[in-house]
């Protein structure tokens, strides 16, 4: 096992090189937002730990720039680190090698270089959600990060890009490095499999790209269907197969299609990938996306409505990183100063799949509410002040600064030129009311979901 010696003054100074390295390299507002505030803390093993002020930021920090900091980390200290992130005030460092408050200046700290598993903190079984469409392979995972190399072997996760897979094959790495620290696993991509076979070709290290893959306790090999077309590739991973089953290790395979749709895939590869257990993961359904939703909103210390919440369900594909891409867009803009309204929502949701999105405007608003209470358009804009009508044209002026951008001037231009206190003062009076009229509040949760769907 190889030791590098580090002293203190030397992981400050890097550390403070990586930062400007960032700087020069991301938007200045991704740096002041993300990077300026995060502080390195902690060494345990080839783990870097660094805290950040608010929670929101962990997740921008796993997702969107984890690669750009571990890049610069490795450029500048010559050293293999995986990142973790937490709350200020919330990591408590496990060994002398807290960098802030126990390493002294100029000590000597010892950072081991232990067997890299790859994996990512971030995706565990308490942070996935099980619904439906999972359920099965959820269990099924649970059960081998128990008993690895006894429960399942080896497990076989089919399904479509972007529904779980990836993060359930990370949490049973995580959940066994729980569970016994000293295990060997190793997560890879076939693509990384691939090209690390092949360079062992090219520079004659056949035997340590074996004793690799040959000699650990757990292998997760995501997407295998990249090695369908790679005969050499097939036929070295065939070989790590039956060694690593042979000893009662743990395999965990994930493809984007079931076995007998893998094409020019050796039949003795297709054979053994059944022996153990066969489960696939579905698209997700209304609930369980809105499940999905709700979790990141909290991860990122977002509240959002759950009328928008179920219109983002509505209006995305089935990939779970759509859903986190939305929320991410809503994050960002919240910390913009913009307010989370149904419109931000679409704003984000233009960006995916799915075009049969209406923009929400006054007239539709208006509209629907008309045929809500059955009157005329005409008689909700009209100058009349009947108590019929002033109450469903409250309403409109209500919803119109709830769904949409609209400012109070614009909803005044709305309602036939209207002055904009006329609808503040409409705004709070309906909002007074929907907390102590339980009438009142169902009677806007209908016209919201007919105006939304």
């Amino acid at each position: 096992m190889d030791v590098i010696k580090i002293t203190f003054d030397d992981i400050n100074s890097k550390w403070k090189k990586c930062k400007e390295d960032l700087k020069a390299n991301l938007s200045s507002l991704q740096y002041e937002m993300y990077i300026e505030s995060l502080t390195l803390v902690d060494i345990t093993g080839d783990t870097a730990h660094f805290t950040v002020p608010y929670d929101f930021c962990i997740n921008t920090l796993e997702t969107k720039l984890y690669n750009d900091i571990k890049d610069v980390l490795v450029k500048n200290t010559e050293h293999h680190f995986t990142l973790a992130f937490h709350v200020e005030g919330e990591y408590k460092p496990a060994n002398i090698n807290n960098i802030s408050s126990v390493a002294e200046k100029g000590k000597v700290i010892s950072v081991e270089n232990e067997f890299k598993s790859n994996l990512n903190p971030k995706y565990t079984f308490d942070s996935f959600i099980i619904g439906n469409s999972n359920r099965m392979a959820y269990a099924a995972a649970v059960a081998i990060s128990d008993s690895p190399g006894n429960a399942y072997n080896p497990l076989f996760i089919y399904g479509n890009s972007g529904l779980g897979k990836t993060h359930l094959m990370h949490a049973i790495g995580n959940q066994i490095l729980k569970n016994d620290p000293t295990k060997k696993v190793l997560y890879v991509t076939s693509e990384v499999f691939t090209t690390e076979f092949i360079d062992a070709i090219a520079n004659k290290k056949n035997n340590e790209f074996r004793n690799k893959y040959r000699k650990i306790d757990v292998l997760l090999i995501d997407d295998i269907q990249f090695i369908s077309r790679m005969e050499r590739t097939q036929e070295e991973f065939f070989y790590t197969f039956c060694s690593l089953y042979e000893d009662k290790k743990q395999i965990v395979i994930s493809c984007d299609s079931p076995l007998n749709k893998i094409e020019i895939l050796e039949d003795r590869l297709r054979t053994r990938f059944g022996w153990g257990l066969i489960v696939d993961i579905q698209v997700p359904d209304f609930e369980t996306k809105v499940a999905i939703l709700n979790r990141k909103a909290s991860e990122n210390s977002i509240d959002v409505d759950n009328e928008i919440l179920d219109y983002i369900a509505n209006y995305t594909s089935d990939n779970i990183r759509e859903l986190e891409g939305v929320i991410n867009h809503l994050s960002m803009s919240l910390m913009q100063g913009k307010e989370i309204t149904l419109n931000l929502a679409k704003e984000a949701l233009k960006h995916y799949q799915k075009s049969d999105i209406h923009e929400i405007d006054a007239s539709i608003i208006i509209d629907s509410v008309s045929r809500y209470f059955n009157m005329s358009v005409e008689d909700i804009l009209s100058k009349k002040r009947t108590k019929e009508l002033v109450f469903p044209r409250q309403i409109s002026m209500f919803l119109c600064r709830d769904l949409t951008n609209m400012s109070y001037p614009d909803i005044g231009k709305a309602f036939n030129n209207r002055d904009h206190t006329t609808v503040m003062y409409a705004c709070e009076q309906i909002s007074k009311q929907i907390n102590t009229n339980p009438e009142l509040k169902h009677i806007m949760e209908e016209l919201k979901r007919n105006i939304i769907v």
